[in-house]
């Protein structure tokens, strides 16, 4: 068998060389669609992992404020709150995961946040044997508040929530102050 070579007689110094400045400007159309799909990508990811972490910062916040409330009932045992707390935690997070239902999470919250309380102001009412008082952070009122600062939240977050309940935020400087009960 033969093998046939196919040879050109061309004289390749003869061609003209390629336009150098199409090739520039097809490399930097690419450079430049490249970057900018890239930064258009990034700006799209950062902006969802800050939405995933300020939920993520909110049912925290949740969280701590329902765990000072539950703490702040004297008649529940510590398995009880671990319980109640679990469970919460899982309504909560299954809100969360069904996109529209963050409010139905901070509803439910609420409404244990003020179920607590009650409890809370009915079990003060029943140790109501000791007229001198409780120190502030002991006291019901404001056990939250200390914890949330014992957690790691800001002062100033702290005697912003303070204030917006109508709590006295001067309590927080002197948390050995006794205070008479209600």
């Amino acid at each position: 068998m033969q093998t046939s070579q196919i040879t050109t007689q061309v004289d390749y110094s003869q061609i003209p060389p390629i336009q150098q400045k199409r090739i520039i400007a097809f490399v930097n159309h690419f450079v430049t669609s490249t970057v900018s799909f890239l930064n258009s990508f990034c700006q799209l990811c950062e902006s969802r992992f800050m939405e995933f972490e300020y939920k993520t910062q909110k049912i925290e916040a949740s969280l701590l404020i329902l765990e000072a409330q539950l703490s702040s009932i004297q008649g529940l045992d510590a398995q009880e709150t671990s319980k109640e707390l679990k469970e919460s935690s899982h309504e909560i997070t299954d809100c969360e995961s069904q996109e529209g239902h963050t409010s139905v999470a901070v509803d439910n919250v609420k409404l244990s946040l003020e179920t607590s309380n009650s409890m809370a102001k009915e079990a003060t009412v029943k140790r109501d044997d000791t007229p001198l008082g409780v120190k502030a952070s002991d006291d019901p009122r404001f056990v939250k508040f200390f914890k949330m600062l014992k957690f790691g939240v800001q002062e100033e977050a702290v005697k912003l929530k303070m204030q917006a309940e109508g709590v006295d935020v001067s309590v927080l400087n002197t948390p050995d102050l006794v205070i008479p009960e209600e």
